[in-house]
């Protein structure tokens, strides 16, 4: 058998749902991410590692590739076709993926063999003697026992397995190097004598609750290149041509700076420049697991990571991030209900203010500040919290007031009008938005930015407008579709409806931030583009499509001045643009 490219490809085929990226350009391999794919796992290798295939596809040199999938998995695919590979599980973490490491196929991996490769031998023998034997069944004893029931239900069938855990016992190149435990049903003794004739030692089970145990061997390790040397066997060939630099983006934003979020892949969920514009807040959504740095300060131009805060705290999300006029800034985490903390830039320090639990249904808030920097807003089961900011240092912030009703049915928003005299209640579910005056705790009016009846559908945003005039949110009637989200305002004074024009040219829309100006507004696509409309007439100002990956625009946030604007999309890339003047 000879290994070609054509082999390899069928072989990784055969794991479920890994993604197969072939020849990467050498150049991107450090920015490199197969989660911008979306797929379950990963095999990868360079455009130099892939001179290791001679023109007819052949392997002629170790092939050198990077994974991220179930180590036992790949290691026992290519044990399937004999093959012995070098497979090693890196410790750094890589994105989301909780194993992946280095791989090196090798013109030696046919030549040579295995405990692994040898096993799998035996496990084939075992089956054309109508035993189930099951290589790498599942990733657990109970799953691998599903597997098997799956394959024979008539329990008197002898069975035998190994699954993901248990295959530990395996290093790099598939020699045994500790005990192998196997699980079985049936004929013991007719799994043990085939394992013993091919040479393998074993221990015997007493009794049917016992597993039967493979011994570890002592022979010499399959001689596969290190990764290291597979990547020195394949040099980056020079250049033919001087290469060229990468030509921006055509459009009117410039772009000033880009790179990745402190969790990178994980989707950008909120942004904002500190009140100098010197450094940005970075809040990451969890997605395939919770976030390393729930929220993170960064360097605007670099992208790199000053300080992690709330760095022990298991909250799912940051609810909201406001800056006092002290520099002071106060945000709020999501977990069964809403905590919120200030911290303190000159003795660097946080502290909680408050904790209201109420439901584990109940996680998404919004705290918000209102523009003197004296009152905070803060959901509760029932309402909303006011409490006076208090000085630095202070342990505890008064509560100044308390607003409710009827509970809102899930995930509660409170957003403070910016005179600190109303506070708009509501829910992620856009059923109902209540005005309320805070010092008499009367209702003034309500809104239903999704119908009545309610059909479904979200708020994903709700913010005011720089004037202070109307209240504009960003309403989505079902999934994310270019048809199906728009922006929809409603004036503040009466609760009506304003702004058809606007609502009619932000179809599409998937995250918004008002311009310091007021007189504009950024809206982001699904496709990457951000667009700039005049408000609150909507007429088309400006747009381009600024993120590399495929993927929504999921924050916009404008700096104090208004001359940059930072853009974050559902791959964790983050960009940093300059803002034309308006004409």
């Amino acid at each position: 058998m000879t290994i070609t490219k054509a082999l390899l490809k069928r072989i990784l085929r055969e794991v479920d749902g890994l993604d197969v990226f072939s020849a990467v350009d050498d150049a991107a391999l450090a920015e490199f991410s197969p989660r911008d794919e979306e797929g379950f796992g990963f095999v990868y290798w360079s455009r130099a590692a892939d001179q290791a295939f001679d023109k007819k596809g052949a392997l002629t040199r170790p092939l050198p590739m990077w994974w991220g999938t179930s180590r036992a998995e790949l290691q026992t695919a290519f044990a399937r076709r004999k093959l012995v590979v070098r497979i090693e599980e890196s410790e750094a973490k890589r994105d989301d993926y909780a194993e992946h490491g280095t791989l090196v196929l090798s013109p030696r991996s046919e030549a040579t063999t295995s405990d692994l490769v040898r096993l799998v031998e035996v496990f084939a023998a075992l089956a054309k003697r109508k035993v189930i034997a099951l290589a790498c069944a599942g990733s657990t004893q109970s799953a691998g026992w599903e597997i098997v029931a799956e394959s024979e239900r008539d329990p008197e069938q002898t069975a035998v397995f190994w699954h993901e855990q248990t295959h530990d016992a395996f290093d790099a190149v598939g020699r045994l190097k500790s005990k192998l435990h196997l699980y079985w049903r049936g004929d013991a003794g007719r799994v043990c004598d085939a394992l013993v004739e091919a040479g393998f030692a074993v221990e015997r089970p007493k009794s049917e609750n016992q597993s039967l145990v493979v011994l570890p061997t002592d022979g010499p390790a399959p001689d596969i290149e290190r990764f290291a040397d597979a990547l020195a066997a394949n040099p980056l060939a020079a250049a033919s041509k001087p290469a060229r630099k990468p030509r921006a983006p055509a459009g009117p934003f410039a772009p000033l700076h880009r790179y990745r979020g402190p969790d990178r892949t994980k989707p950008i969920h909120r942004l904002r420049f500190d009140p100098s514009g010197a450094w940005l807040v970075v809040a990451q959504s969890p997605n395939y697991g919770g976030p390393d740095h729930l929220l993170s300060r960064v360097d605007v131009a670099t992208g790199e990571r000053q300080r992690t805060f709330a760095p022990k705290h298991h909250a799912w999300e940051c609810g909201g991030i406001d800056f006092l006029p002290d520099g002071r800034m106060v945000f709020s985490l999501q977990d069964s209900g809403v905590r919120v903390e200030v911290w303190e830039p000159g003795d660097d320090v946080e502290r909680e203010i408050m904790s209201e639990t109420y439901s584990h249904t109940s996680s998404v808030s919004l705290s918000s500040v209102d523009a003197a920097g004296t009152t905070v807003a803060v959901t509760t089961a029932t309402g909303v919290s006011l409490r006076t900011v208090a000085p630095p240092g202070a342990k505890e912030w008064p509560e100044r007031a308390r607003v409710g009703g009827p509970p809102t049915d899930t995930y509660p928003l409170a957003l403070l009008s910016p005179d600190g005299r109303y506070v708009l209640w509501g829910d992620f579910g856009g059923r109902e938005f209540r005005w309320v005056d805070i010092e008499s705790g009367r209702k003034l009016w309500t809104a239903h930015p999704l119908g009545v009846p309610w059909n479904g559908g979200a708020t994903d945003e709700v913010r005011f407008d720089p004037a202070g005039e109307h209240v504009v949110a960003l309403c989505r009637t079902s999934g994310w579709s270019a048809l199906t989200q728009s922006l929809r305002s409603y004036a503040l004074a009466t609760g009506k409806p304003a702004h058809a024009a606007l609502e009619k040219s932000s179809q599409g829309v998937t995250t918004f931030a008002f311009h310091p100006d007021g007189q504009r507004v950024a809206i982001g696509k699904l496709d990457g583009e951000v667009v700039l409309l005049a408000y609150p007439g909507g007429e088309l100002l400006a747009s381009q499509k600024v993120l590399d990956k495929k993927g929504r625009v999921t924050a916009i946030s404008f700096d104090p001045a208004g001359a940059r604007m930072v853009v974050g999309s559902e791959k964790g890339e983050i960009a940093v643009l300059a803002v034309p003047a308006r004409g």
